[in-house]
């Protein structure tokens, strides 16, 4: 690789030995552009599939391992590791693994993680004896048929991974996806999300949790679900058709909250019925994929209606320009909405 510098911070962070100052700079630069944002997600995401393993660390060459890594990022990553590359998302896919040849991967990442501080990335993924993983890349996504008759639209960074035969209904999800979950007997559908569990027996609902994301949320379409931190049943929230809820990752918190157009990357559509201006720029940035300011935040309390079909995000700054008296400009990659009337919402 061409600079080591944020693979550094990373492996620091993962391990918990980073700085509040470095902290920082790493989120930022995880912020700037979606390649380093799926970058990050990705480490992650190893990281934790290799807790599924307790296997004793073992003798290994980590130069040898360091160069593969580099390897492995270079091909896989390559807006965030190295030179520009053709822009193309690999296609979703299942992967299949021994599970013997499967764990001797991962032992042999976490060796080299504790020696080096480093993580290396492998094309598998999974993590047991009939484990199924599918998985999108930027830009795409994919829709699962699973063996109980729910599906699953995987949003862009994302993977869902589940046991095969599908007897406990349970899966688990880092990114995005909405689900429709079929009833069979009564038996309740898991899905553990980033330190949340999502528990249902038959609906439709949203589930949002990236790694580098500081909430999981969800919101329902269809039914009723269950919402709580993992493994405490005391820290639970019910969550019906309209509502949506979200796990607080840093406060360890559950609750309910407003989230407007949870699944408009799903619709191409985005709807404001009167709701405030502070859930109207979260769900702008949301679907964007943006950082908005806004500079005064009297404005936030104001309500916005309107509706857009295949939006473009020109043509709704320029609404919120007309119909809030704002004024949009883009300021070291943040749009910024200035000005603004707040005496004509109070």
């Amino acid at each position: 690789m061409k600079n080591t510098k944020y693979t550094d911070l990373i492996g620091r962070y993962l391990s918990g030995n980073i700085e509040a100052g470095e902290k920082a700079e790493l989120m930022a630069w995880v912020g700037a552009d979606s390649a380093n944002k799926a970058f990050f997600d990705e480490m992650v995401r190893l990281w934790r599939v290799s807790g599924d393993y307790e296997e004793e660390p073992f003798a290994v060459n980590t130069e040898t391992a360091w160069a593969t890594f580099e390897e492995k990022l270079e091909k896989r990553f390559p807006a965030a590791t190295g030179p520009a590359a053709e822009k193309g998302s690999p296609e979703a896919r299942v992967v299949r693994m021994n599970p013997l040849r499967m764990a001797l991967r991962y032992a042999a990442a976490a060796a080299v993680l504790l020696a080096a501080g480093y993580w290396i990335l492998f094309p598998g993924a999974g993590s047991g004896a009939g484990m199924i993983s599918l998985r999108t890349g930027a830009g795409e996504k994919s829709e699962v048929a699973l063996p109980d008759g729910s599906t699953v639209l995987l949003n862009e960074r994302s993977e869902l991974t589940y046991a095969e035969p599908f007897e406990e209904r349970k899966v688990t999800l880092v990114g995005e996806a909405f689900f429709q979950v079929a009833r069979v007997d009564g038996k309740s559908f898991a899905i553990e999300a980033e330190g949340a569990t999502t528990t249902v027996l038959g609906t439709s609902f949203n589930v949002r949790a990236y790694p580098s994301e500081s909430k999981v949320e969800v919101s329902v379409k269809t039914g009723k679900v269950a919402l709580r931190k993992t493994g405490d049943e005391s820290r639970k929230v019910i969550l019906e058709a309209g509502q949506a809820g979200a796990y607080n990752k840093q406060e360890n918190t559950v609750g309910e909250t407003l989230i407007s157009n949870a699944d408009a990357w799903k619709t191409s559509r985005l709807e404001f019925d009167s709701i405030p201006m502070s859930a109207v720029v979260e769900a702008l940035e949301r679907y964007f994929d943006i950082d908005i300011e806004v500079a005064n935040p009297r404005i936030l309390k104001c309500t916005f209606q309107g509706r857009f079909e295949k939006p473009e995000l020109q043509q709704v700054l320029q609404t919120l320009e007309f119909t809030m008296m704002l004024e949009a400009g883009k300021q070291n990659g943040t749009y910024v909405l200035a000005g603004g009337d707040a005496s004509l919402c109070e």
